[in-house]
């Protein structure tokens, strides 16, 4: 490489590399100047995000109640998710649907997580939960939220399954600690006949009066 070339490459690489330094100036200094202008703190009652053509898609807002909850809306502006902590706080999540009434509810209050669904009327059809002393359960409502079936787990690891009519429970199913099965007819709440399987293996049928005493059996 001649002289000249060197010098004119020189020449090149040392503005290539004054206008980077320039450059890095300048985005270093902008982000500074963009940092420095960005509030650190915003007080308001409520936040309303708007899409392009000015309807609400989601809302930040503490209610009269103390209620600090964030919804977000479809496109009508309908609400279709909702996050919230009460004044107790106690945390809920809700999913609704196009016309805006509950489907799915998530939450922990007292010490028990629970999940219930709804049907579109808003009425309660399915719930889970895990009591505060560790019983888990399911629960199974129909169109008048009366419980139908109930499974649960106790915290003594027995499991017992509950099917009733509209008055309340009338066949029971468990298993005891000690493995052996049960299967009660229930009437009014008084059981009225068992079927049970002993831990010997040996099977028994008993029947009861009224009031739930045991009157003959087999065997």
């Amino acid at each position: 490489m001649i002289t000249r070339e060197r010098i004119g490459f020189l020449a090149i690489a040392l503005v290539a590399a004054t206008m980077g330094g320039g450059i890095a100036g300048y985005l270093i200094s902008s982000s500074i100047v963009e940092a420095g202008a960005v509030p650190k703190v915003m007080s308001a009652h409520k936040f309303l995000l708007l899409d392009d053509s000015g309807k609400t898609r989601a809302m930040m807002e503490v209610t009269s109640a103390g209620v600090a909850q964030v919804g977000v809306m479809d496109a009508s502006g309908v609400l279709r998710a909702g996050l919230g902590a009460a004044a107790n706080g106690a945390p809920g999540l809700g999913v609704y649907d196009s016309d805006g009434k509950p489907r799915i509810e998530i939450a922990y209050s007292a010490g028990t997580p629970r999940i219930r669904m709804f049907n579109k009327d808003g009425t309660t059809l399915l719930a889970l939960g895990v009591a505060g002393d560790g019983r888990a359960g399911i629960q199974i409502l129909d169109h008048n939220e009366k419980e139908r079936a109930w499974l649960e787990v106790g915290a003594d690891g027995v499991p017992t399954l509950r099917l009733g009519d509209a008055a309340g429970h009338r066949v029971g199913l468990s298993v005891s600690s000690d493995g052996r099965p049960g299967l009660a007819l229930v009437d009014q709440g008084v059981p009225r006949a068992s079927l049970t399987l002993n831990a010997d293996g040996a099977g028994a049928l008993t029947f009861f009066d009224a009031q739930g005493n045991a009157m003959n059996g087999m065997p």
